[in-house]
């Protein structure tokens, strides 16, 4: 079975969403004979550079989210949800898409998302629903086409949750009666790890004091990063090391606080009880358990990534174990809106599983990196497979017992190894094989900037 109601934890004081939330789900557990309205508002949180590990309810002991953890007990979590890449901009295209990287093309930093794939926005607003996003830029704006669908498209070019907090919480306001779908997206856990006050000297304070002069910016982590490349191959000092942890950390402790607020909204405005809400990343982060920082490569520190959903009458505090991957996203939302699903969609929908509990069938998940000599991956139960084509190296982890696979299984169970590899090329040979890429001729001099500052161009 792969459904299981979520551990037992002491009992803490939950938010009043989340109780309403926890409510719902305890009545159609218990099979409430007035069933739930359809959902008439979608939330969706982007929380790009954010690990799953680092929440606690995925395991972290510091107390990085405690209202992300409050909402999870009112929802379902995934947990083993996988991006379908590295890094944001081919792995947002995916999750706003449900096309898997080999399908649409946008895996380099110049490509961008063609007008012929369907986004999440544009079915939505195809059935009659407002739409309207609030995004950090970057890679998520309008010339990598992002504002696709949307009618309110607002870039923040990288200022954070704290600059759109009061244009969203007016954004609702206005919207409360009619069906609408809101897409926030925030870089606030992404590089620099700077954490304003009080979260920066919260979390400092649980680590040794960094090496004289050491900040965790993305000019400072990209050196080791690259590295690699560039003998003389560099580390972090554990100190450090540590010390980037921590703050990291306290840019989760922020944004989880942000969470709160806006849930807490939600259900002022009457909005709580007829909001799918759903939580997810793009990709997660490497400290250094790969020998590197950041995120390019396909092991389960930067692909595993947290997704939290709930929706009205849904099943509460659920865990679901089975592999899921971002691409399963939108089919999902759509379902449990009642807005029909575009043709061509790659990812299949949770909604069963979400409402009710069923058991995601087993499905092989793909991942497709252009970095660090090409890499692919699947997941399949216990077992993630990661190639490095241009080496042809294989790669077989237990990614639920090894967690930061640091234990190669290739060697010891080359069979399995094999069929899974076999299984991958069956799974990418059954794409369609179009490419809805097209190409960025020149970037307004703000979004590269924000590209500049995030590490993502030099």
């Amino acid at each position: 079975m792969r459904v299981r109601a979520a551990r037992q934890r002491p009992a803490i004081a939950l938010g009043a969403g989340a109780a309403l939330g926890l409510l719902a789900g305890l009545g159609a557990l218990a099979g409430c004979a007035r069933p739930a309205p359809p959902p008439r508002a979608v939330v969706v949180v982007d929380l790009d550079t954010l690990r799953a590990d680092r929440l606690g309810v995925y395991g972290n002991p510091r107390p990085t989210s405690p209202h992300l953890d409050a909402f999870a007990r009112g929802a379902t979590r995934f947990d083993a949800a996988f991006a379908q890449a590295p890094y944001t901009l081919p792995s947002q295209v995916s999750i706003v898409t449900s096309l898997y990287p080999h399908s649409h093309g946008v895996v380099r930093e110049k490509d961008r998302m063609g007008q012929q794939a369907t986004t999440l926005a544009e079915a939505f607003r195809a059935a009659g629903w407002r739409t309207a996003a609030f995004v950090d830029g970057g890679y998520v704006s309008a010339p990598f086409g992002f504002d696709q669908g949307f009618e309110t498209f607002v870039d923040f070019q990288r200022a954070g949750v704290g600059a759109s907090e009061a244009k969203i919480a007016a954004w609702l306001a206005e919207r409360r009666d009619e069906p609408f779908l809101l897409f926030v997206h925030t870089y606030d856990t992404h590089t620099p790890y700077a954490p304003p006050e009080p979260f920066r000297s919260r979390f400092a304070a649980m680590v040794p004091a960094p090496s004289p002069g050491f900040e965790p910016t993305s000019e400072a982590l990209e050196a080791i990063r690259a590295s690699q490349w560039t003998p003389p191959l560099r580390r972090l000092a554990p100190r450090d090391l540590d010390y980037a942890l921590a703050l990291y950390d306290g840019e989760i402790a922020f944004v989880d606080a942000w969470f709160g607020r806006l849930m807490r909204q939600l259900e002022e405005t009457g909005l709580a009880g007829r909001a799918v809400v759903a939580v997810i990343s793009d990709h997660g982060e490497e400290f250094q358990e790969h020998g590197s920082l950041l995120h390019e490569k396909l092991y389960a520190t930067v692909t595993r990534v947290p997704w939290l959903i709930r929706t009205p009458g849904g099943v509460a505090g659920q865990v679901v174990s089975e592999p899921v991957e971002t691409v399963d996203l939108m089919p999902t939302l759509l379902e449990l809106a009642g807005v029909p699903l575009p043709p061509g969609l790659e990812g299949r929908s949770l909604a069963e599983t979400v409402r009710r509990g069923a058991t995601p069938g087993p499905r092989p998940g793909l991942a497709h990196s252009p970095f660090w000599g090409e890499q692919r991956a699947l997941v399949e139960g216990d077992l993630h497979l990661v190639l490095t084509l241009d080496r042809a190296r294989i790669e077989l982890y237990d990614h639920r017992a090894d967690p930061l696979e640091q234990v190669d299984l290739a060697g010891a169970r080359p069979r399995e190894a094999e069929r899974l590899v076999r299984a991958m090329r069956a799974r990418v040979a059954a794409l369609p094989g179009r490419s809805v890429a097209s190409s960025v001729s020149g970037l307004p001099p703000e979004v590269e900037a924000t590209l500049r500052a995030l590490g993502y161009l030099r």
